[in-house]
């Protein structure tokens, strides 16, 4: 009797602690934050110069998109498809002709 006393106490403990970490305060709070880019110089023009206006791109693109999605997630990241788009226009199609 005593043992199933501590089997269900330790059981119930448990249970407890588990939801609590799932449902508790910080669930869906990202922790991490933006850091400040850093020039790049790797002695490749292309990357040199493209990278920061990829950039810029996804930011112009987040911005643009700011209340199209549901999730609130992508209030400050990119969709995939935004990223795809950015790419495509500063790395593969600079020019702007297809």
């Amino acid at each position: 009797m005593h043992r199933n006393l501590i089997t269900i106490f330790s059981m119930s403990t448990i249970a407890v602690a588990f939801s609590l970490s799932l449902f508790g305060s910080a669930s869906n709070v990202a922790m991490g934050q933006a850091v400040p880019l850093i020039p790049l110089t790797s002695g490749n023009v292309t990357l040199d110069t493209g990278i920061p206006k990829f950039n810029e791109c996804l930011e112009d693109a987040i911005d643009s998109s700011k209340n199209v999605n549901d999730d609130s997630y992508f209030e400050n990241e990119p969709t995939k498809d935004e990223v795809f788009k950015c790419y495509e226009t500063i790395f593969l199609n600079p020019g702007g002709v297809k």
